[in-house]
């Protein structure tokens, strides 16, 4: 593990000087030239999006995905943490378990993207931190229609951390998204945007193999839904003002026709948000995912 520290220095809008500091680790081998890009991309967002309130990042790269994913687990054993095994397969994370924001790539996957992409992608990251950098943006409680319809349907605790989970993190990266469009970030959040709504070979089998079982269906449904918060936003964006008048649903085709509308008409209701913190619109997205979703898929 090599360690290493940058500090970014800017004037804000009051002329006082404010600075960051950037700690990196690498773990294994991972080169100047992929290290170096990685800090640049991050000064010139992080300058970009300014003012913010950030004063240190922990940014951790990693030459594998398996490692990356080793490393995760154990930290979120460390807080007492339980994993959702749901992460499994992203390029970079963001958490802040400690109360210091931490971005987490893995150089295999990221250097499998093409280069616009890549720094979309860092971007991302870069945005949480800035608007999610606290603990209390990774423990939600669970709102009340979410536990209606846990003991109404008999659902376990950990499937019902899991549906929330995986609202809070669409919700998160829908105003990650905006963030960046706001700031002139258009070009490679449309191409980003495009890139996640692209549907692989996973993602045909994950549906493929819960098919069948209404449970499973919900979980990998809303599997999509962080693609799709990001797609919205960018669409929203682009002065669209409804799902239907978009091209954005055809890489979900393989849903079923009700599961597809309920999952866009979920979706598109964040862009009637904007007003609201992201606690807030985690408790509405999740009174409608309840109407559109759960109780669209899952029997009494």
């Amino acid at each position: 593990m090599q360690k290493h520290h940058m500090r970014i220095g800017w004037i804000n809008h009051l002329e006082e000087y404010r600075s960051l500091e950037l700690i990196i680790e690498t773990f294994g081998r991972i080169s100047e030239e992929a290290r170096g890009e990685v800090v640049r991309v991050m000064e010139e967002c992080y300058r970009r999006l300014r003012p913010h309130d950030v004063e240190m990042v922990d940014v951790m790269l990693f030459e594998t995905s398996s490692r990356m994913e080793a490393y995760s687990i154990k930290e979120q054993g460390l807080v007492g943490v339980e994993p959702t095994g749901l992460e499994s397969g992203f390029v970079a994370t963001h958490e802040a378990w400690t109360g210091i924001p931490k971005i987490l790539i893995s150089m295999e996957r990221l250097h499998s993207l093409e280069p616009m992409i890549r720094k979309a992608t860092i971007r991302h990251e870069v945005a949480h931190s800035i608007l999610h950098g606290s603990p209390e943006y990774y423990i939600f409680p669970i709102p009340k229609s979410l536990s209606e319809a846990a003991s109404k349907h008999r659902l376990p605790r950990e499937y019902v951390n899991n549906i929330l989970y995986l609202i809070s993190i669409g919700v998160k990266d829908y105003e990650v998204t905006s963030l960046l469009l706001n700031s002139g970030f258009i070009e490679d959040q449309v191409a980003y945007s495009k890139h996640l709504m692209k549907t692989s070979r996973d993602d045909l089998e994950a549906w493929n193999l819960s098919k069948g079982d209404p449970a499973k269906e919900l979980i990998t449904v809303l599997g999509r839904f962080k693609d799709l918060a990001c797609t919205v936003a960018v669409s929203k964006h682009q002065g669209f003002g409804r799902v239907e008048d978009t091209n954005m649903l055809d890489e979900l085709r393989y849903l079923p026709e009700a599961k597809l509308k309920g999952l866009a008409e979920v979706s598109w209701a964040l862009t009637g948000m904007e007003r609201l913190d992201t606690f807030s619109k985690v408790e509405l997205t999740a009174d409608l995912t309840v109407q559109r979703l759960i109780g669209r898929t899952l029997q009494p």
